[in-house]
């Protein structure tokens, strides 16, 4: 049976929403080292990428930034989470032991899949489910991978249903871009509207406004740093989608590009979110 008739696409939920100075979903950034090094990676992965753990430091961030209860979503990506995978199951420890009761999401290729189920078995509340990327699942658009690891995950979710679900098959112009994709040419590519993503939060200590364009330092994406303070944080997450519905998606359709292409190249031309406290000259 193929993979993708197993494993299913993960349901969209409602987009930024806030409650009480609190994100419904943060993303959790260690840096871009992957075992592969995709053409289309919007993250720059490769094994050459950088890394750094996750400390106290930035999960009490975390705690004071995230809903806490069972509408909370953290979700780990960035390179691959399965590389160190100790420091992610210690982490989901850290927060299941500080009161956070919501899901955990892992992003992984899926490649080594041993590590990657000993993280989701890891969870004393048994709520961390995974995410696999489509391409390197399917074969379409990059090597597929090995079919051992891939068996393995297949018999996990038929024998845990909904644990282990699929990555959408959109193709995103952000990081290294679509350019040479090989992956087929029917599949969607994003339209002028942001598709309105829950932010990121890095080992550097920082605030990032968007997962695909997490290696874009531009000003018009700096929401803050640990040091921040949940206020200002959600401030400057709601000023973002202000911006996005404002100023980025009118260029966008004018122009008609699609929204992670406006990001990607034309960026310089569109003034910068009405941040509070803003740390655009932090390197």
């Amino acid at each position: 049976m193929p993979a993708h008739t197993i494993f299913k696409e993960r349901s969209s939920r409602d987009r930024g929403v806030i409650q009480q100075n609190r994100l419904m979903e943060l993303h959790l950034y260690p840096g871009n080292q992957c075992n592969r090094d995709c053409s289309f990676c919007t993250v720059f992965g490769s094994p050459k990428g950088n890394y750094a753990e996750y400390t106290q430091t930035h999960l009490d961030a975390v705690l004071q930034t995230v809903m806490l209860h069972e509408q909370g979503a953290v979700k780990f990506y960035g390179g691959e989470p399965t590389l160190n995978h100790e420091n992610v199951i210690w982490a989901i420890a850290y927060l299941r032991q500080h009161g956070y009761q919501g899901a955990i999401v892992i992003y992984s290729n899926g490649i080594q899949a041993a590590r990657l189920l000993e993280i989701l078995e890891s969870d004393p509340l048994q709520n961390t489910t995974a995410s696999l990327n489509y391409s390197i699942t399917t074969g379409d658009g990059a090597p597929q991978m090995p079919r051992q690891s891939l068996e393995r995950l297949e018999q996990y979710e038929i024998d845990h249903p909904g644990t282990i679900a699929i990555g959408h098959s959109d193709v995103v112009d952000s990081g290294r871009g679509v350019e040479p994709f090989s992956g087929e040419t029917t599949r969607p590519k994003a339209s002028s509207r942001c598709p309105h993503c829950y932010p990121v939060l890095t080992t550097e200590g920082k605030f990032h406004a968007c997962p695909f364009a997490i290696e874009n330092q531009a000003p018009h994406f700096q929401l803050g740093t640990v040091n921040s303070s949940p206020e200002t944080i959600a401030h400057n997450f709601q000023a973002f989608f202000d911006w996005l519905d404002q100023v980025h998606e009118p260029f966008a359709a004018e122009h008609q590009l699609p929204a992670c292409t406006v990001c990607w190249k034309h960026l310089e031309q569109l003034p910068p979110p009405e941040f509070r406290e803003a740390i655009a000259a932090q390197s």
